[in-house]
């Protein structure tokens, strides 16, 4: 039996998916199956499967309808027959120890231990690199980006066999961060602690390319991250307690996020009008949850990060959401006229004028 199962859900990456499996392939560590799901792509990737799979004994196929991100790992994960599991995009690709590194870390750490490396664009490294990680918080995994992706982790076959986790395929967007925080929940309860380890290298090589999940814009992107956001404040609150030093990167990062998708939510949704958006902004802004994430952010003096948001062209969200949320933020940002001392704010008038259409 492999050690360890890499996982690759395809679709309509025909230019893309020799790199990958040929990063795949040149693992230094050999004792591994590859498992690519062909989730139904109507060009030349089933093909190039087949012959991957025919040449290479270790890469196996499986042909299925289309069913979406999330249907194809669950496809994945369900034929893998190792103790560890790696994800891995079709149009990305691995650095040739991701794998020895991953599993000797994770070897040598408590069984509670979750293994995690960086991700970043296309790039070489000739050296070989040393196994060695450094402990981080789940706050600053957060804030770096790492937290919620599922294929920057080692994750334990094993246990999400025996509590029957999988990918949500009724989610659309932030699929990742919905598992991620369930496994990490599940770990908790079973264990009751859980720690983490960062491999200080860029392991996993991401395409940013135009038309996919990440770059495109559609309406279910702002439901979902705020449907993600409960059990969040949950895992978060379990993991870091009331410590305001432990819980502000979190704050922080998860602030950014969500006034980004309000942002997109106003400028880019235009199959309703400006006053049913801003209808949905509020709808959002007065979530049970977002009142008490912007009660932690407070706890943690975590509101400087709006001015972050504001040199993003999200001045207005900023004050349109604290005012209606949280008014001692508010007050605060008024008073020191944060959004016009520079000249890349927006005009207080423009604000105004952004408050008044929010009230209509």
């Amino acid at each position: 039996m492999p050690q360890v199962s890499v996982v690759v859900p395809i679709y309509q990456v025909e230019a893309w998916l020799p790199r990958c499996l040929e990063s795949i392939a040149a693992q230094t560590f050999r004792d591994f199956e590859c498992i690519l799901v062909d989730d139904g792509s109507p060009d030349g990737c089933g093909a190039l499967c087949d012959e991957w799979s025919s040449r290479d004994a270790r890469f196996s196929v499986i042909h299925k309808q289309n069913g979406g991100l999330s249907s194809a790992r669950n496809a994945g994960l369900a034929a893998a027959a190792s103790q560890w599991v790696v994800f891995c995009d079709s149009d990305d690709a691995l650095h040739p120890q991701l794998l020895e590194l991953a599993l000797a870390i994770q070897k040598a750490a408590p069984p509670h231990t979750l293994v995690c490396w960086q991700y970043g664009p296309p790039g070489t490294s000739s050296s070989p690199l040393q196994a060695q990680a450094e402990p981080q918080t789940a706050g600053q995994l957060f804030e770096s980006g790492n937290f919620p992706s599922a294929c920057s982790k080692l994750w334990n076959r094993a246990l999400l066999a025996s509590l029957g986790l999988q990918f949500n395929e009724a989610v659309r967007w932030a699929e990742d961060l919905d598992f991620t925080t369930r496994y990490l929940l599940a770990l908790l309860s079973k264990t009751g602690k859980a720690e983490f380890l960062l491999i200080p290298h860029v392991l996993y090589f991401y395409q940013q390319r135009s038309g996919n999940l990440t770059t495109s814009y559609f309406p279910e992107k702002l439901e979902c991250e705020f449907a993600a956001l409960p059990p969040l404040l949950e895992l978060f609150q379990t993991l870091c307690g009331t410590d305001p030093v432990l819980l502000a990167p979190f704050c922080r990062h998860e602030l950014f996020v969500l006034l980004g998708r309000l942002s997109d939510c106003v400028r880019l949704e235009s199959s309703i009008s400006a006053r049913a958006r801003w209808q949905k902004v509020r709808r959002c802004l007065a979530l049970p949850c977002m009142r008490e994430f912007l009660t932690l952010c407070h706890r943690c003096r975590a509101w400087p990060a709006l001015n972050f948001c504001a040199r993003h062209g999200l001045a207005h969200l900023c004050l349109f959401g604290v005012r209606n949320c949280y008014k001692p933020w508010y007050t605060k940002l008024v008073r020191a006229r944060l959004f016009v001392q520079n000249k890349f704010y927006w005009g207080w008038q423009a604000v105004k004028g952004l408050f008044a259409r929010g009230k209509g």
